[in-house]
């Protein structure tokens, strides 16, 4: 059952001046908010977030770009590359790159369109969008259904690679593009190749339900698996990998299948979430520093090294804010005021929406200003502050 307010106040209480105030109580006492945003649409991929201060937002086909310091909406744009996006979009200087299930197309800052890269005929087997990535000779590599395509900056076809199945991941480097391919039907794999798509490496992954990829800070391959199903036999797994010849260098196994993105702190520590807990080891031989059960916890991590903390998302619309040290500081459920209607007697009244929960399953995002935007699934966009001081 919603709880309504009854604020007795002159008739002449303006509600567009009470809003700001009610918005930046949000995250009382521990946040102050500095804008918000409602209604932006459910996210269909991670936002990203840029040097410049501009915030990009999928939702389905299309982006939408926020001014991150003002929250103000500066542009939106329908992709033309065919589905939805389901990856975030590649910033290479000042030039974007968003894919669909169809190939990927170049965007300015502004949103206009420099060029699209459009596959023939058309990919079929997977209804994501694909992947994109930089590597090698500083060409463009584009993951689909049906292989990975290298492709010259402006459009020339170089090479391609496949071995039958979707290219689900994608990352690359100077001297490598590390590809990982799989489908339902048939385990995933993970491959190195070099410049002229020759393999270099390959290491089997099993049947999962999904992967995430990332190089760490120091130089070394991570790769976090969740399993298809969770029994005797299977867990999600954070490896850490030599990426010039897949050795392995360490491997951390949780019974879980919703192990998040990695985090990485200033004081090689690595960062991961699942199973309703923080785990945090040590980047050089993956010892478990510490682990800490949070309820709800549903999202990845953002950090802030100058204050030494974590930041994550619940499922019942919680902010929690945890030190490098794995102590809880604070947990915040975000207030949800959500409308205000003139009481007959002159009051106002104020639906407080608690029962209303709002969970918050993508990864908050700590800009270099000292603020944290944080994205929840029925779309509502917050940048806020932490302003708690320990005693």
């Amino acid at each position: 059952m919603k709880r309504w307010v009854l604020l007795v106040t002159l008739i002449a209480f303006s509600l567009g001046a009470a809003s700001p105030l009610l918005a930046a109580g949000r995250f009382d006492p521990y946040g102050q908010v500095k804008w918000q945003v409602e209604k932006a649409g459910k996210l269909s991929a991670e936002v990203t977030v840029t040097e410049n201060g501009l915030l990009y937002y999928p939702v389905g086909n299309k982006i939408t770009c926020y001014d991150v310091n003002t929250g103000t909406k500066l542009w939106e744009r329908k992709m033309e590359v065919g589905g939805k996006i389901t990856e975030p979009l590649l910033v290479e200087g000042q030039d974007l790159y968003a894919t669909g299930t169809e190939g990927v197309q170049q965007m300015k800052p502004n949103g206009s369109l420099n060029w699209i890269y459009r596959i023939y005929p058309k990919p079929k087997g997977n209804s994501s969008s694909g992947v994109v990535s930089k590597g090698p000779d500083n060409l463009l590599y584009v993951g689909v259904a049906d292989g990975l395509y290298a492709v010259e900056p402006r459009q020339n076809f170089k090479w391609r690679y496949s071995d039958e199945k979707n290219v689900v991941q994608l990352l690359g480097d100077d001297k490598a593009v590390y590809v990982c391919t799989g489908d339902k039907k048939e385990s995933y794999s993970l491959r190195a190749l070099d410049r002229q798509g020759e393999r270099i490496w390959h290491k089997g992954l099993g049947n999962l339900k999904d992967v995430r990829m990332t190089l760490g800070p120091d130089g070394r391959l991570y790769i976090v698996t969740n399993p298809a199903q969770v029994d005797r036999n299977t867990s999600g797994e954070v490896l850490c990998l030599d990426k010039g010849t897949g050795q392995e260098i360490w491997r951390y196994r949780v019974k879980t299948n919703d192990l998040s993105e990695l985090a990485f702190s200033l004081d090689n520590t690595l960062f991961v979430s699942g199973k309703k807990q923080i785990f945090a080891f040590n980047l050089a031989d993956g010892a478990l520093r510490w682990e800490l059960p949070l309820l709800n916890l549903s999202s990845g991590m953002a950090i802030d090294n100058a204050k030494q903390r974590l930041y994550a998302g619940s499922k019942d619309g919680r902010i929690f804010c945890v030190s490098f040290a794995g102590r809880l500081i604070w947990d915040k459920e975000i207030d949800k005021t959500i409308s205000q209607t003139l009481h007959k007697d002159g009051g106002i009244m104020i639906d407080k929406g608690k029962d209303d929960k709002d969970s918050i399953s993508r990864m908050p995002v700590f800009l270099k200003d000292g603020g944290i935007v944080v994205c929840t699934d029925k779309g509502t966009i917050y940048k806020f502050v932490d302003v708690h001081k320990e005693s």
